[in-house]
């Protein structure tokens, strides 16, 4: 770390010049796999270097999250919360509380999602679920800059902020990604914006980075009597 360090500080002085069918609550997920601690020195890296370290450095992750769903006027028109994990590389789990909740499993081979209220399950192989989708980003380590356009908006609100554009101009629903980092490098919140100028807003908190997580977080089977969909 310390050598990471001195080379960010020494840049510094020398620089010149077909997917799941989701909802609105549970396509936030395709995104909010990107759940990180950024090392310290994330004030002083570029964009492009703070998302590069969570590749290095982040290999497990368990938060609690809540969300929000904007319509173009601004008008929150759902919202959920719950619990998630991620185990990298390809395994995660997704929880939304409530009597319409919905589990959203990958054990790093298939990807099930799952409603209840509908008694039905859908699965389908990871890779096609994830496609070229943000959540890809946590189940493998692809180099950003190739897919995405990464600019550093600086501070607001206490948090560091990171613009994310897909150069494709649409990424599997959403057109733009922004990134909020507190103090100690904690994504703290994420912004998404899709086509139809919605938002679905998230934020995290009681993260834990790189500790255990049991195997059967990961593991799901459908209960008796459900409809199953493959995909």
């Amino acid at each position: 770390m310390q050598q990471r360090l001195q080379a960010v500080t020494n840049y510094l002085l020398h620089r010149r010049g077909p997917t799941l069918r989701v909802g609105r609550l549970a396509r936030g997920f395709l995104i909010s796999l990107l759940i990180l601690g950024i090392p310290q020195y994330v004030a002083a890296a570029s964009g492009s270097a703070v998302l590069q370290e969570f590749f290095q450095k982040t290999h497990t992750i368990t938060a609690r999250f809540s969300q929000e769903v904007a319509n173009h006027d601004g008008q929150v028109v759902k919202r959920a919360s719950g619990q998630l994990w991620i185990s990298r590389p390809g395994k995660f789990r997704w929880d939304y509380g409530g009597n319409n909740g919905q589990i959203i499993v990958s054990d790093g081979e298939k990807v099930w999602l799952y409603e209840p209220a509908l008694e039905q399950a859908t699965v389908q192989p990871l890779g096609q679920a994830l496609g070229s989708t943000p959540a890809a980003l946590i189940a493998g380590g692809d180099d950003l800059s190739q897919r995405f356009k990464i600019t550093d908006l600086g501070k607001k609100d206490g948090l560091r902020w990171l613009l994310l554009h897909p150069k494709t101009g649409q990424d599997r629903g959403f057109t733009a990604l922004r990134l909020g980092f507190d103090a100690q490098g904690m994504l703290r919140e994420m912004r998404m914006e899709d086509a139809f100028q919605q938002q679905t807003v998230l934020h995290f908190e009681h993260i834990e980075i790189n500790h255990p997580i049991a195997a059967q977080e990961f593991q799901f089977t459908p209960p008796a009597g459900v409809d199953i969909l493959s995909r």
